[in-house]
């Protein structure tokens, strides 16, 4: 027991790494990135932030508010990013390499996960530190804390980039779903529009506030600006957030793990 128990971590452990290890692949990717993002939070974030302040009179307070949506953003869609991996190595007969190693399928799941969303927290650690810095001194619990629920919103996403993969078994049709998933999903939440403003269109509203960028965008905020922000968050309770964040990346793991397990064969889309 003992003795399979050590292979299985360790087959875990060579999982993680062979994700971990391809950031290195990325170098140009992650400057684009991290300047793109420092342009929208250095220079857009004020101008925006400004027209706000003159319309509604709260101008630092959007500027927190905004900073913290924008990371979630980026966080979203580098952490989608592992979808498109996953299809790549579906056509480059990836998958079906590791299918035929003697790894159990749900350990391939477990360590395929982990280590996307371990992989994509690095990825956007540049950014996640941009705006740590913007924000100003914060205890180092309150940093800990947001840098654990923006990696346990990574497993989440991860899971859910590979269940539509694996559902969708299409290059073609998975690149246009994520494309409008990551357009739509950022958009129809309150990761740049307050609650209470989304209030003026019901429907919108109600996307909003089910939407899983909505929790993670708010809960950074309820760490960083609880008194300043806490009018504008989706749910007045916090450990309610941090319960719906804990629900979403259990469901999608699983449900992440049940088609590596049971749909997933060789011989590439079907």
């Amino acid at each position: 027991m003992i003795e399979f128990l050590r292979e299985s971590l360790r087959q875990l452990y060579l999982l993680i790494l062979y994700d971990v290890r391809k950031i290195f692949r990325y170098k140009i990717f992650i400057l684009m990135r991290v300047a793109w993002f420092t342009v929208q939070v250095g220079f857009f974030a004020y101008l925006i932030t400004a027209v706000v302040g003159q319309r509604f009179g709260a101008q630092a307070t959007y500027y927190h508010f905004y900073l913290l949506g924008a990371y979630t953003s980026i966080l979203f869609t580098i952490t989608m990013f592992r979808g498109y991996e996953i299809a790549q190595e579906f056509e480059e007969g990836v998958i079906e390499y590791m299918l035929s190693l003697p790894i159990k399928r749900r350990i391939l799941a477990i360590g395929r996960i982990l280590g996307g969303s371990i992989s994509s927290f690095f990825l956007s650690l540049p950014m996640f530190l941009i705006v740590i810095i913007l924000l100003g001194g914060f205890e180092p619990i309150a940093i800990l804390s947001a840098a654990l629920s923006a990696y346990l919103f990574s497993i989440g996403v991860v899971g859910l980039s590979i269940s539509i993969v694996f559902l969708l078994k299409s290059g073609d049709v998975t690149d246009i779903a994520f494309g409008m998933m990551d357009s739509l999903l950022v958009r129809l939440s309150t990761v740049f529009y307050p609650a209470t403003i989304l209030l003026s269109f019901l429907p919108y509203y109600y996307v909003g506030v089910s939407n899983p960028l909505s929790y993670l965008a708010d809960f950074l905020r309820w760490i960083f600006y609880p008194s300043e922000l806490g009018k504008y968050l989706i749910q007045d309770d916090p450990a309610k957030i941090l319960f719906f964040l804990l629900g979403f990346s259990i469901s999608l793991t699983t449900l992440a793990t049940i088609f590596i397990e049971k749909r997933v064969e060789g011989g590439g889309w079907k």
